[in-house]
């Protein structure tokens, strides 16, 4: 499961723009409060961290959604784990869009 968030969200990319000195790792503050890209199809280290958080987000999301049906003789619980996976996904789906907005793709 690492290894495919890894893959999923540009590691390896990541990895080779670091050894050829391109990589920005400027981190959100005050003087460059937004991302920083030199192009439109670049991605940098921020961008990579976010969408693992927000790929992760997903997974657990959709996990917790799973564990719900296997409680179905506990409505309550199922109700609030359903709810919970739920919301989860939803804000991982629009933290991922919004990245990509802000990006301007």
């Amino acid at each position: 499961m690492i290894v495919s968030v890894f893959l999923l969200a540009g590691g390896i990319y990541d990895a080779i723009q670091a050894r050829l000195g391109s990589l920005v790792t400027l981190l959100p503050s005050p003087q460059y409060p937004q991302f920083y890209y030199t192009g439109m199809s670049d991605q940098t280290l921020n961008e990579s961290v976010y969408f693992i958080v927000f790929l992760v987000m997903g997974i657990s999301g959709g996990y917790v959604s799973f564990g719900s049906s296997r409680r179905a003789y506990r409505p309550r619980e199922a109700r609030m784990l359903l709810i919970v996976g739920a919301a989860l996904l939803i804000i991982a789906t629009v933290g991922c869009e919004a990245m990509l907005y802000w990006k301007g793709l």
